[in-house]
């Protein structure tokens, strides 16, 4: 077994009421980094990141340091199949970092909010994936 990151030091060393926040800021960071944000833009966790303007050369940049900060390897299309940061969060919380979110926790309300608004976007994720595509075979 490795030894943890930084991040993952400080994920642990947190509050777990404090957890998904701190995970939902170090995500946003890494989009804002990569969508060339400063830190007063706000990223809208219910808009897709590829709405927002970013590429697949983005998209894998970006897939690179999360996995590099969570210290676990990220399938190449997850960005894809969950195009919101609510979305990743998500994600994140319950199938790449698990352990350090608990079922019976505070949490459970988040994601039933982030299920709720993409749907009001007009935009499936289907769509989403195929304007990716696009771009990479044009």
């Amino acid at each position: 077994m490795t030894s943890p990151t930084p991040w993952i030091q400080e994920l642990s060393e947190t509050p777990p009421s404090e957890r998904r926040a701190l995970l939902e800021s170090f995500v946003v960071a890494e989009f804002k980094r990569e969508l060339m944000m400063d830190e007063t833009d706000v990223l809208p966790p219910h808009v897709s990141y590829f709405e927002l303007g970013l590429t697949s050369l983005g998209a894998t940049d970006t897939r690179t340091r999360l996995e590099h900060g969570l210290g676990r390897p990220l399938d190449s299309a997850f960005l894809f199949n969950h195009p919101t940061v609510g979305h990743l969060v998500d994600f994140l919380t319950t199938d790449v970092i698990p352990e350090f979110f608990a079922a019976d926790g505070p949490e459970p309300a988040a994601p039933a909010a982030a299920d709720a608004a993409p749907q009001d976007s007009g935009t499936s994720t289907k769509d989403l994936v195929n304007d990716v595509l696009k771009e990479l075979y044009q």
